[in-house]
C-alpha cells in the first residue's frame, strides 16, 4: 500500500497501525454530521427541560426534568467540547491537528464528559427507583429539588475527579485506535496504567451499569406488584410516570447498545498483546466513535416515539410558539 493512502501519526508513543486514508475521510465526515445531528437534538431536549424548569406543577417533574437536562448538558459537553469540531476534522485530515498539549485537554474533557454522562444515567434510574419506592413505603421521603441539585453538582464533581490522575501520570492519555484523537489509554503497560484503568472500569463503568439496571428492574417490580399499568395505583398521574419509567429504560438499553462496539474494542486493547492489537478489524475502530458519537441522540429519540406531547413540544419550538402547557416537556402522553 502506497504511502500517501496511509494516515500519518502527529503523537507520540502511539501504539496503533494507521489507518487508509479513505477510512479516515468516511470516519470524520460521519462525526460530523452525527455530531450537528446529536447537538441539535440535545440542544431541543436542553430547551424543552429548561421551559418545564420552574414552572409551578408536580415536584417529580421537575425534578426529572432537571436531571433529564443534566444528561443533555454532559451529551452536548461530549459533542461540542470533546467531539466532533476536534475529531472529524482530525479524521478527515489524517492526524490530530491541535499539538499534544490540545490532545492532553481534549482527553480530560471526553474522560470527564464521558463520566458524567454515566452518572447522569444513574441519577436518572435512582431518581425512577426512589420514586416508586417512596410511594410503597409510606414514612419514606420524596426526592427534594434541592436534594436532586446536590447529585447533580456531586455528579460533576467526580467526574471531574476521575478524569484528573491521568494528567499526573496516574493513568494516561495517549491517542486513540484510529490514530487521530485522543483518549485514556487501556493499554495496561506499568502498574500505575493497570491500576487506573481497572479502577475506573470497576468503579466509573460495572458499579454505575449495574446501579442503573438494578434501579430500572426494581422499578418495573414495583410497577407490576401495584398493576399500575390498569390504574390500579392511588397516586395521581401514575400512568404519566410509568411512561417516564418506561422511556428512561429505554434510553439506558439504547445507549448502552450504541457503547457496545466501544466496550468491545476496549476489551479487547486491554486483553491483547501489544502485537495482537493491530488486528484488531478496521471495521471496530471505525463504528466504535461513530456508535459513541450515535448514542447523544438516543434520549430525545426515545422521548419523541414515546411521549406525543413532547412531539407536540418540539413543533411548538420550530413555530416559536408561547408554549405555555403547565407540565412543560417531559409530561408524555401516550398515543
Amino acid at each position: 500500500m502506497s504511502l500517501p493512502s496511509m494516515a500519518i501519526a502527529p503523537l507520540p508513543d502511539c501504539p496503533w497501525n494507521a489507518l487508509e486514508m479513505q477510512h479516515l475521510t468516511w470516519l470524520g465526515a460521519g462525526l460530523i454530521i452525527l455530531g450537528i445531528i446529536g447537538s441539535a437534538a440535545n440542544g431541543l431536549l436542553c430547551a424543552g427541560c429548561l421551559l418545564g424548569v420552574g414552572i409551578p406543577g408536580n415536584r417529580v417533574d421537575q425534578g426529572h426534568r432537571l436531571l433529564l437536562l443534566n444528561l443533555s448538558v454532559a451529551s452536548l459537553g461530549t459533542l461540542l467540547l470533546a467531539g466532533f469540531p476536534f475529531t472529524g476534522p482530525s479524521a478527515i485530515y489524517g492526524r490530530w491537528l491541535f499539538g499534544n498539549a490540545c490532545c492532553q485537554l481534549f482527553a480530560f474533557l471526553r474522560q470527564m464528559f464521558g463520566l458524567a454522562q454515566m452518572v447522569a444515567l444513574v441519577l436518572l434510574a435512582v431518581e425512577r427507583y426512589w420514586l416508586f419506592h417512596a410511594i410503597t413505603k409510606e414514612r419514606s421521603r420524596m426526592l427534594t429539588l434541592k436534594g436532586i441539585a446536590w447529585a447533580i453538582a456531586s455528579c460533576w464533581t467526580v467526574s471531574i475527579a476521575v478524569a484528573i490522575p491521568p494528567l499526573i501520570h496516574w493513568g494516561r492519555y495517549a491517542c486513540d485506535s484510529t490514530r487521530t484523537t485522543c483518549e485514556l489509554d487501556w493499554h495496561m503497560n506499568g502498574s500505575g496504567q493497570v491500576t487506573y484503568n481497572l479502577s475506573y472500569l470497576l468503579l466509573g463503568i460495572i458499579i454505575p451499569t449495574s446501579l442503573i439496571f438494578f434501579c430500572l428492574w426494581r422499578a418495573y417490580k414495583v410497577i407490576k406488584l401495584l398493576s399500575i399499568d390498569t390504574t390500579d395505583f392511588s397516586m395521581a398521574d401514575s400512568l404519566g410516570q410509568y411512561f417516564i419509567t418506561k422511556v428512561v429504560a429505554f434510553s439506558a438499553i439504547g445507549m448502552y447498545l450504541s457503547w457496545l462496539p466501544r466496550a468491545i474494542l476496549v476489551f479487547w486493547t486491554m486483553v491483547l498483546k501489544d502485537v495482537e492489537k493491530n488486528n484488531i478489524p478496521t471495521g471496530l475502530k471505525i463504528i466504535s466513535p461513530l456508535f459513541v458519537e450515535a448514542s447523544t441522540i438516543i434520549p430525545l429519540i426515545v422521548y419523541t416515539s414515546m411521549g406525543s406531547h413532547v412531539r407536540n413540544t418540539i413543533l411548538g419550538i420550530f413555530k416559536r410558539s408561547t408554549m405555555k402547557s403547565r407540565h412543560g416537556m417531559i409530561r408524555l402522553q401516550m398515543k
